[in-house]
């Protein structure tokens, strides 16, 4: 039985250092990772975490971090009004542009919601 996956940010960096490995190692010719590229990930990731994960668990976590970054890279590249901060590697922002940035999500969320629920 699989545990309770615990992504505390030293789990994450092993995670995305054994997924760097793989990738480098040729498994993941096709834009995902094959069979064995998998079985390298799970067994690496429990190796050096001690946490019984599954394929399923470990590729929710891989597809998760993509969308982050995605929604990231167009934060820190598209979005006017923001700012850097290279001490903390964080986008700065003021809360009133947060506030109307915030409510766009909002709204666009309830729309897919609505959308996915007709469907």
């Amino acid at each position: 039985m699989a545990d309770k996956a615990d992504w505390c940010d030293a789990n994450v960096r092993h995670f995305i250092d054994i997924c760097k490995g793989e990738i480098e190692a040729g498994n993941r010719p096709l834009g995902f990772f094959n069979r064995t590229g998998w079985k390298n990930v799970i067994s690496k990731h429990e190796e050096k975490t001690g946490q019984k994960l599954t394929k399923k668990q470990l590729k929710n976590k891989w597809d998760n971090m993509k969308k982050e970054y995605t929604w990231f890279m167009e934060l820190k590249n598209s979005a006017t009004g923001l700012g850097w901060n290279e001490a903390k590697r964080t986008v700065e922002c003021s809360k009133e542009w947060w506030d109307e940035h915030f409510t766009v999500i909002i709204h666009c969320s309830f729309s897919m919601l609505s959308y996915c629920v007709t469907c």
